[in-house]
């Protein structure tokens, strides 16, 4: 079933009646893509349950507003949170702290959720389909922290009581690796209040970072789920375990946890596809020839050749699109041997996916 499917049959039962699961992991992870402004408060002494913001959010925005909303599974995530608004297990949810900031060289926003069962859920957002967005994501493949992710633990810093309910920490794609670097970057005693880490389809660490004994106490409260068709989630050092699942999209577009299919209260589970392993096999070989220089030099590249050929979003990645870059890279001059030759066999193999699947 799909998740309106699951809020609609589980919706009826309390946290206290069925306990929280993965499932309510995503759905609360993707809530924070939601934009709140005006709407939930950034402080904390100001609460607002999921149905009163929920109300206020379709009052703000007409239905024409909101057929206009991009990245287009925004439309479809503000309408599920709609019909949590009429559920039992949702509608009083206490939200709170809800930050917001785009800048030139990062985005980053989370939300505090205060569930009945007396537990906190941060939720991170990730990254949406600009090509600006997701070149801060690139830069966890030569830094960290990254600005998002120093955010990230300031704010999970800021709102973890000592004396406070447990946490939960949570997020999809971007919002998947800034859930795993907030624990990181705050205090042991900070860390000992969070029982439980959601990574949806999230990017991983460097080396250093994945090695550390941070991250190995990290895994072991750390839950990472990706579709068949894992991207984003391939990127960089990631745990082995992780979870897949079914989705009813396809390609890249399996990325939207919208598309996450369930068996009653836990994922359907999937298999990871043969293009997905080649592409976290890839990766992998990437991060272990290039140094962090050599990484933020082609990272740099890439990012001007998608400008060039006019790619604002990753859903333009169309065979025509990837014709027009593969090109770009054989005529930049500027570019080393090296970096060329791992660029274009890049696209030479995405070229080769989406011949593969048609699209």
């Amino acid at each position: 079933m799909t998740l309106k499917q699951y809020v609609q049959k589980q919706g009826k039962f309390s946290f206290e009646e069925l306990p929280f699961n993965d499932v309510d992991g995503l759905i609360l992870s993707l809530i924070s893509y939601i934009d709140f402004k005006g709407i939930v408060s950034k402080r904390d002494i100001k609460k607002i349950t999921l149905s009163k913001a929920s109300n206020l959010f379709f009052k703000k925005y007409s239905t024409k507003e909101i057929k206009k909303m991009a990245p287009t599974f925004l439309r479809k995530l503000v309408y599920l949170f709609q019909l949590m608004a009429t559920t039992t297990r949702y509608k009083d949810i206490l939200f709170y702290n809800y930050i917001k900031e785009v800048e030139q060289d990062t985005q980053f926003g989370a939300v505090c959720m205060l569930l009945s069962d007396n537990t906190l859920f941060i939720s991170f957002e990730g990254t949406d389909d600009s090509i600006s967005g997701w070149k801060e994501d690139f830069q966890l493949s030569y830094q960290f922290p990254v600005l998002a992710q120093q955010k990230a633990g300031e704010y999970l810093k800021k709102n973890v009581a000592i004396f406070g309910p447990k946490v939960r920490v949570g997020g999809h794609s971007k919002g998947g690796n800034l859930a795993m670097a907030s624990y990181l970057l705050v205090s042991p005693l900070t860390r000992s209040k969070i029982i439980r880490i959601y990574n949806n389809d999230g990017p991983g660490f460097m080396e250093k970072e994945y090695k550390s004994r941070s991250y190995k106490k990290m895994e072991k409260k750390l839950t990472m789920v990706v579709p068949e068709e894992s991207f984003v989630g391939m990127i960089l050092r990631h745990p082995t375990n992780y979870q897949v699942v079914k989705s009813s999209s396809y390609s890249f577009f399996q990325h939207n946890g919208l598309s996450w299919l369930v068996d009653n209260t836990t994922f359907l589970k999937g298999k990871q596809s043969k293009r997905s392993k080649k592409l976290e096999k890839h990766v992998f070989e990437w991060i272990s020839s290039y140094n962090n220089a050599d990484r933020k030099k082609i990272v740099l590249s890439l990012f001007s050749i998608l400008e060039r050929a006019g790619v604002k979003g990753l859903s333009e990645l169309r065979i025509t699109k990837i014709n027009k870059i593969i090109a770009l890279i054989k005529e930049n001059k500027n570019m080393d041997k090296e970096t060329r030759k791992f660029l274009l066999n890049s696209f030479k193999k995405l070229l080769l996916f989406k011949e593969e699947k048609n699209i």
